[in-house]
């Protein structure tokens, strides 16, 4: 199962939205998704049984029209569920003729030039939160993920609500993201350590106050980076800090003992 589909040399030409696609295990047809389509390969994710063949006949289908691609692919990796969504296998199409490379190149072009909706589109600004956990939900977690990175405005006013780590990690990196939401996502108790490490380092945001506050008070971050968001903390911001419930023992000594230093 040589080859990665994943590699940086398979990068160009990829599409990230999950689009509707079925493989064949032992006669009968799965339902599933595909995510990463690119010319080379696929990511595809569903409720399947245990993959051990080498290689998988699928067929991808258009999210509009009926345009539908068959293709072969040799399985490069498999994965177990890890957010409720299935499984997922990783494929290098195999046996591609020119009538089914024009196929997918066409389906390709489709899907760039008019991406596939999500269900976020039904919501309005303000939705209440059963609403946006649903459409969440209803969101395979690596499509999750891979939108979170680049999401617009309006998509990640609802990610932010995101409860898996993953999902906020990438959100956190997305580069439009602005220090008002980046105050909000530091309030979020799902977050990882590391996703507290790289709000503090980021350069977008490091002189923001209010966000340094919530960054040093959330209950997963660490020591270091807890003095280093308040190392230029003067008495007011240091006593703002200290009216924190929940403030980690530790940093509040140290802070208590800085406020009666000066």
């Amino acid at each position: 199962m040589g080859g990665n589909p994943d590699s940086p040399s398979r990068q160009g030409y990829r599409f990230r939205i999950g689009i509707p696609a079925e493989i064949q295990l032992d006669g009968s047809a799965i339902a599933c998704e595909a995510l990463n389509l690119s010319r080379s390969g696929v990511l595809l994710v569903g409720q399947f049984p245990p993959i051990e063949a080498e290689t998988l006949d699928l067929v991808l289908k258009a999210p509009t029209g009926n345009l539908t691609v068959q293709l072969s692919g040799r399985v490069i990796r498999v994965e177990p569920d890890g957010g409720g969504d299935g499984p997922s296998v990783a494929l290098e199409f195999v046996g591609m003729d020119d009538p089914r490379r024009e196929t997918l190149d066409v389906l390709l072009a489709r899907m760039i030039q008019a991406p596939a909706a999500t269900p976020f589109d039904d919501l309005k600004p303000g939705a209440p939160p059963q609403e946006i956990k649903r459409a969440l939900e209803a969101i395979p977690l690596p499509q999750r993920i891979a939108l979170s990175s680049r999401a617009t405005v309006k998509e990640r006013e609802y990610l932010r609500s995101d409860i898996h780590p993953a999902v906020l990690e990438a959100l956190v990196r997305n580069p439009g993201l602005t220090v008002a939401e980046a105050r909000v996502i530091a309030t979020s108790t799902h977050l990882m350590s590391g996703t507290l490490d790289a709000l503090a380092s980021d350069t977008r945001f490091r002189d923001d106050e209010d966000l340094r506050i919530a960054i040093a008070s959330h209950p997963r971050v660490s020591m270091t980076t807890a003095e280093k968001v308040t190392a230029n903390f003067k008495v007011p911001q240091l006593k703002k800090l200290l009216a924190k419930p929940g403030l980690n023992q530790l940093l509040r000594e140290k802070l208590f003992r800085r406020t009666n230093a000066r």
